[in-house]
């Protein structure tokens, strides 16, 4: 059982139901505001339950922050979709595209959930303090999530923090990184040293410490690079990372031994989860696996709609024997409804091969209980542990300590059925093998601009001229409208 994936059913419910007892009592009130709600223990896990719910909305992970990091990347390709996909796609978004607006939005509502919740804990009577502590720490957490999507996304952002108006509109972004990056920091560290290790099955999918370590190995790593390049962070995102990786056994942490286990909606919590973005079907499920699916073609009992799909040359460039080819594409699979088999041919698209490239690690065929495309129940990978390996790679090879470096990246080869980097590479030719098995590894994940931009890579990767603002979104234009105190990206001025 995922807890967090009854997040919105519990929210309502707990909002609903806080007050019941001694109903003649309560104080009544006009209307719900965050001053007024929090009272007992029920209501501040209500508060929390808000918070995760921002990661699961439609311009959060279940669609925009995951497609808006995706699109501008080698491996997929906007088929047939929305204008503003196929701006992102083709390097062509503005401050009015919709990827730009809808991604701040949903992070800062994300933050500000947050920052209700802790500015009001201190009202709530609770049991145990431990209780109390776990609370705060899973919703800096969250915060810090929030946050480093934005700085990613957008390099300079505004801070709100429970300290400042919860509705100011007046904040600037000028300035503001060390204090946004210093914030995504303080929270995780707090939350890697009150979060469990790990919960039982009806507490599935809430963070961990462990969740808390690896997303602050990639905020080291992501300041290391550009355009921060910040001295001493190569050190400290190596040195986290070297944390997990040797205490694995005790967090539970490993590569699974196949490929298509992390993506099985019956093992979302295996040895490789860190953590995920939570959908269930039938309660709050997810549509990626309709938006990367096939249409036209019965892979589930509901179509797809062929709207992030990838490309017959990212398909070859994966090594012969990799054998991560037949879970991150749709390679063979039969028509549910009429029988019909296919197998994907880069080179043919004609049947029995189908025409576009597709990919299929959303395709999973247990998760088959939905009734209506954009109804599924695969979580959403924010950080699993192959991710640490890499990062710890990456960090290493920046250091140039060569042989610390191939540690990470050989296990993951390893487990593709690829033949280890040897220890005579050179580190620019080991720097282009890392950000090459993200590339492999990670397709369809929504990593690929970030990826991309820490190695200020995208030119040398598409193969052609591409500005550097392209690296970054611009402020949304209805936020310049709406507050005369944010500053355009200079890339975008």
């Amino acid at each position: 059982m995922k807890l967090y994936k009854y997040m919105i059913i519990a929210a309502v419910f707990a909002i609903g139901n806080s007050s019941c007892s001694g109903f003649l009592d309560e104080e009544i009130y006009e209307s719900i505001t965050p001053d007024n709600f929090y009272k007992n223990e029920a209501d501040a896990k209500a508060g929390l339950t808000s918070v995760y719910q921002t990661l699961q909305e439609s311009n959060g992970y279940r669609r925009y922050i995951w497609m808006g990091a995706e699109f501008p990347g080698e491996a997929a390709y906007a088929n047939a979709s929305a204008p503003s996909r196929v701006e992102m796609d083709d390097y062509t978004w503005t401050p009015t595209t919709d990827f730009c607006k809808l991604i701040w939005q949903v992070s800062y509502s994300g933050i500000r959930r947050a920052n209700n919740l802790l500015l009001n804990i201190d009202k709530v009577t609770f049991k145990s303090e431990d209780t109390k502590k776990q609370i705060v720490a899973e919703t800096k957490f969250l915060r810090a999530l929030n946050y480093f999507a934005l700085i990613r996304f957008y390099d300079h952002v505004p801070v709100i923090t429970e300290k400042d108006n919860m509705n100011a509109e007046d904040l600037t972004n000028e300035g503001t990184d060390d204090t946004v990056w210093a914030l995504i920091e303080e929270d995780l560290k707090y939350a890697e040293s009150v979060l469990k290790t790990s919960y039982g099955a009806a507490d599935m999918g809430r963070a961990t410490k462990g969740a808390a370590m690896a997303i602050l190995s990639k905020v080291y790593l992501t300041q290391a690079a550009w355009p921060w390049n910040k001295a001493g962070f190569w050190e400290k995102a190596a040195l986290k990372a070297d944390e997990i990786i040797t205490k694995e056994s005790s967090f539970g942490y490993g590569l699974e031994t196949d490929f298509r286990n992390i993506f099985n909606v019956n093992n979302e919590h295996g040895k490789e989860y860190i953590f995920d973005v939570e959908f269930v079907t039938n309660i709050n499920g997810q549509d990626i696996p309709a938006l990367t699916g096939m249409r036209g073609y019965n892979v589930k009992k509901t179509d797809g709609w062929s709207s992030l799909i990838s490309t017959p040359d990212f398909y070859k460039s994966y090594e012969v024997g990799d054998k991560r080819v037949s879970t991150t594409f749709l390679v063979d699979f039969k028509d549910v409804k009429t029988g019909k088999t296919y197998h994907y041919d880069p080179n043919n698209g004609k049947e029995p091969s189908f025409p576009l490239c597709h990919f299929a690690k959303y395709l999973d065929p247990n998760d088959n209980l939905s009734t209506a495309a954009g109804d599924y129940g695969c979580n959403m990978k924010v950080v699993r542990y192959a991710d640490v390996l890499l990062v710890q790679s990456e960090a290493y090879c920046e250091m140039n300590q060569i042989n610390k470096a191939l540690s990470g990246i050989n296990r993951v080869r390893e487990r593709a059925g690829l033949q280890a980097l040897p220890s005579t590479i050179s580190q620019a030719d080991l720097r282009k093998a890392i950000i090459q098995e993200r590339i492999w590894e990670f397709a369809a994940e929504g990593q690929a601009l970030f990826d991309l931009k820490r190695q200020h890579a995208m030119a040398d990767r598409m193969k052609k001229a591409i500005n550097d603002k392209y690296y970054t979104l611009p402020v949304p234009q209805d936020e310049m409208d709406k507050n005369p105190n944010l500053v355009q990206h200079p890339l975008w001025k």
